[in-house]
């Protein structure tokens, strides 16, 4: 619903300014203020969400959206409806990094990429779905009709919600009001300048660039007070310590940048340039839209098989081919059904290229954080849609629409570069070589001694996410491999690095310390939890050597 109404609006923008006697640079805003009120306050709702309930905070952030969209329907004025969008952005801000955080608590790999393929296709569906839907509605029911059409999902979701999706454990995060007012102020300016206005002072390049270096700056410096506050910040640096968050989250946004923005081009060369209605030209989009649901099956299943590097490049690399393509048939004046075929590819490529990136970012998160990295993910990720919009404005203005479509799948080439990047195969043994230290000691007084291993080199095989694993160490290099229980995610050994690793080798005897060793590390076998106490902590364990024991008599 969110997706849908980021880009269903803009085909009724000349509808509704006409009805309502708006010129176009004041129906603009329409867009502007969901915009401004979307991306804003999106760093800070993942951390409401830790803090007073994901289910809660996404319930009331659909029923701030879908009221006001009513709102944007009975709008008597091009004010109203902008004050109104800029209400429903709010929703959809406290809404939006909710979803993530819920499936990621629910599922566990492998049936996480499942869950987020399914999540990712129907977002996807929905993005380019848009153009298609409005076009229908607006020409059938006219412009209300976009807003209104959000009241029945809203309703039928909140009672999904309710009934499906349970409490999550709330976590004491702090909301300082130094960072949030920070944060909030610091993603305006970049945002604001990023987009500008038509007149006035951020009609200047110099002003806008100007508050996009002032507002990153204000969210470095807030960063960098908290830093000290570890994963209980309002953004964690550990996240972007994580290689599996940063690619995530850079490949999300090179994608975003040309998904969000890639239809527009299209149907102003299919409205403006060719005559064509609105629901005539919504027509030609109908096969990318099915070419999306239908591809969306295949795409959990690739992930777990193929790995996320694979089924992120088939994404990337179609939206680069089928933009690019796309650009050059509208250039050429082709016909329609081949500009149809040709953006079909940007269908599929909606279905392949959101999950591999949503599961890199979120991944490697614990409970503590995954909240923070939902909220940072999708921050990143809209403003790239925002960048996209600003970049393609300025291109449909000076250079036409072939050259925006083709400037759009270059930078969609980023998002290549990023798929390449991600992990490989799933499950696939990795090899980790260091030194074993001692740790704090807690393993050994428990009845569980533990070594420590500082990599020797974490760049040439990158830790695995935080999990409990089954392994094998050879100590020294070449020796028999002893079997054990590998521990990766945070602890006291080394303050310097956010995730270690820990290992317990089975009837381990203390004589490995100083050794240099070679760990593979295989299969996990749970996720990192806190436990209420060394009771319940031992009890994991056993259960935890009892189940890699048992692993490993298969292997």
């Amino acid at each position: 619903m969110l997706l849908l109404d980021s880009t269903i609006v803009s085909v009724a923008l000349p509808d509704l300014g006409r009805d309502l006697g708006a010129d176009a640079s004041t129906s603009v805003w329409v867009n502007s203020a969901y915009l401004f009120a979307f991306a804003v306050p999106l760093l800070v709702a993942g951390r409401l969400g830790d803090r007073f309930g994901h289910r809660r905070v996404y319930l009331v952030g659909l029923a701030v959206f879908t009221i006001a969209s009513v709102g944007c329907a009975a709008a008597p004025g091009i004010g109203a409806l902008v004050g109104w969008r800029a209400v429903q952005g709010l929703g959809a801000a406290l809404l939006t990094p909710q979803c993530l955080t819920v499936i990621r608590s629910l599922f566990e790999p492998p049936r996480l990429a499942v869950a987020l393929a399914v999540w990712s296709a129907g977002g996807g569906a929905a993005t380019v779905a848009g153009p298609i839907v409005g076009g229908l509605l607006v020409e059938a029911w006219g412009w209300p009709s976009v807003f209104l059409v959000n009241v029945p999902v809203g309703i039928v979701t909140a009672i999904a919600v309710l009934r499906f999706v349970p409490v999550s454990r709330r976590i004491a995060v702090p909301l300082p009001l130094f960072a949030v007012v920070g944060v909030t102020v610091g993603v305006l300016g970049v945002v604001v300048g990023v987009q500008g206005t038509d007149t006035g002072l951020l009609a200047d390049p110099v002003a806008r660039g100007g508050a996009v270096l002032l507002g990153a700056a204000v969210v470095a410096a807030v960063l960098v007070r908290q830093r000290r506050a570890g994963d209980r910040a309002l953004v964690p640096l550990a996240l972007f310590r994580d290689r599996g968050f940063v690619t995530g989250s850079w490949g999300a946004t090179a994608a975003s940048f040309c998904v969000g923005s890639a239809p527009i081009p299209l149907m102003l060369d299919l409205q403006q340039t060719r005559g064509l209605s609105a629901g005539s030209a919504a027509l030609v989009l109908v096969p990318m839209g099915v070419a999306c649901l239908a591809s969306a099956p295949f795409v959990g299943r690739m992930t777990n098989t193929a790995g996320p590097r694979a089924t992120a490049t088939v994404g990337a690399v179609l939206l680069v081919v089928s933009v690019a393509l796309t650009a050059v048939l509208v250039g050429a004046a082709a016909p329609l059904w081949t500009i149809a075929a040709a953006f079909t590819g940007f269908g599929i490529a909606n279905a392949f290229v959101w999950s591999p990136f949503s599961l890199a970012a979120v991944l490697g998160a614990g409970p503590a954080t995954v909240g923070a990295a939902s909220s940072v993910f999708n921050t990143v990720k809209q403003l790239g849609a925002v960048l996209g919009s600003t970049a393609t404005a300025v291109l449909l203005a000076t250079a036409g629409d072939a050259v925006a479509l083709g400037a759009l799948a270059l930078v969609a080439c980023g998002a290549v570069v990023a798929a390449r990047a991600l992990s490989g195969r799933p499950g696939a043994p990795v090899v980790l070589t260091g030194v074993i230290v001692h740790g704090a000691g807690v393993g050994h007084d428990l009845g569980f001694p533990t070594a420590n291993l500082r990599p020797e080199d974490e760049s040439a095989a990158p830790v695995p996410v935080d999990g409990v694993y089954v392994g094998w160490l050879a100590a020294p290099v070449g020796a028999p491999p002893r079997q054990a229980l590998v521990s990766i995610g945070s602890n006291s050994t080394f303050p310097d690095r956010p995730r270690t690793v820990e290992i317990h080798v089975l009837d381990f005897d203390g004589d490995l310390y100083g050794s240099v060793v070679e760990l593979t590390v295989g299969r996990r076998i749970r996720r990192q939890r806190t436990f209420r106490g060394p009771d319940a902590l031992v009890a994991a364990m056993r259960s935890d050597e009892r189940r890699a024991r048992a692993v490993l008599a298969r292997s």
